[in-house]
C-alpha cells in the first residue's frame, strides 16, 4: 500500500502531540518534586516550633506559620507554591524561565528554612 502526503504530515503530527504529552509528564513530576523539597524542608522547621500535626498539613498551614516567622518568605512560598505545584504540577506548564523562577524561591526557602533550623 502507497502511502500519501497527507500520511505522512498526520503521522508527524501524531508524534510532535506524543512528545507534547510526555514533556508535560516530566514538567508535572520536575514541579511536584521540587514543591515536595520545599515541604519537607518546612516540615522540619513546623517540628522545631513544636508543630506536630498528624494529618496532612494544607497549603494554608505552611502559610500560617510561614507568616508569623518571615513575610518575605511567605511571598516566596506562594510563588514556589503557583509555579511549581500549580502550574508546573497540574498544568505542565513548561516553560524554562517560569521553572528557573519557581526553582530559585525554593532554594530560597530551603536556604532560608536552614539558617532557622537549630
Amino acid at each position: 500500500m502507497k502511502r500519501t502526503k497527507e500520511y505522512y504530515i498526520q503521522e508527524a503530527r501524531r508524534h510532535i502531540s506524543n512528545a507534547r504529552e510526555i514533556l508535560r509528564k516530566y514538567v508535572a513530576i520536575a514541579g511536584h518534586v521540587a514543591y515536595r523539597g520545599v515541604l519537607i524542608a518546612l516540615n522540619e522547621l513546623m517540628k522545631q516550633h513544636g508543630i506536630l500535626k498528624k494529618t496532612r498539613k494544607q497549603v494554608d498551614d505552611y502559610r500560617d506559620f510561614i507568616a508569623k516567622i518571615d513575610r518575605k518568605i511567605l511571598n516566596y512560598f506562594n510563588a514556589a507554591y503557583n509555579i511549581l505545584h500549580l502550574d508546573m504540577g497540574y498544568d505542565g506548564i513548561g516553560d524554562y524561565e517560569l521553572a528557573k523562577i519557581g526553582l530559585q524561591k525554593a532554594e530560597e526557602i530551603i536556604d532560608w528554612v536552614e539558617k532557622k533550623l537549630k
